[in-house]
């Protein structure tokens, strides 16, 4: 339930730069959505989370295209390699470990200043029974019915590929996995009700082939 995604950020508009293979509409529409439909508060712990402040029904697009297309095009925002990341000055290199977002194998966008850390999802905490999850086009979306002030979760492991993550884990579930690795998403694979980002679905299927 801990996570790293506890900043003192403040939310700003998001500034997009116009990029051909996202449907920037659609993007938007979903976004305005989260931003009427949740916002971000401080926990009783200290940290922040994201807490629905109206009923969400199961199934609701909350982030479009989290790992193909959301950060593609917008400000501060960059992609880079694993080795690239390592080579990071250490206070840069925490914060795009902090904030930053698997987008393939080898690869993270993230942001390389504190100021361009303004959207929702970057204060979505891991829970091992999260109540988001991954639809078949790789767009976030509620995996159960949400009512006002339910707090969001995602598990982490169905994404992070490229580095384990720091924090323990302490969600209560009774199959709480304690740690997050970046080889949780192999056994996450194998659970029937989870749909994966696009990038590890592809993955799988050229394992397979």
């Amino acid at each position: 339930m801990e996570s790293h995604h506890d900043g003192d950020a403040q939310l700003w508009e998001r500034i997009w730069h116009p990029h051909p293979e996202v449907d920037a509409a659609t993007r938007d529409e979903v976004e305005r959505f989260f931003r009427e439909s949740a916002a971000r508060q401080r926990r009783p712990d200290g940290e922040f989370g994201v807490f629905a402040v109206r009923p969400i029904p199961a199934g609701t697009i909350l982030i479009y295209q989290w790992h193909d297309a959301y950060y593609v095009g917008m400000l501060g925002w960059v992609a880079l390699t694993v080795a690239e990341i390592n080579g990071l000055p250490p206070a840069q290199r925490a914060l795009f470990h902090r904030y930053g977002l698997d987008h393939d194998f080898g690869v993270m966008y993230g942001p390389l200043d504190h100021e361009h850390v303004t959207t929702l999802d970057n204060f979505i905490n891991h829970s091992c029974d999260p109540n988001l999850g991954y639809d078949a086009q790789g767009n976030v979306v509620a995996r159960r019915d949400l009512t006002p002030g339910d707090e969001l979760y995602i598990d982490y492991g169905e994404f992070v590929v490229n580095y384990d993550e720091p924090f323990t884990c302490q969600c209560g579930a009774s199959w709480c996995r304690t740690h997050v690795t970046r080889n949780d998403w192999q056994f996450l694979a194998s659970q029937t009700e989870r749909s994966l980002p696009p990038f590890i679905a592809r993955r799988l299927r050229a394992a397979a082939a």
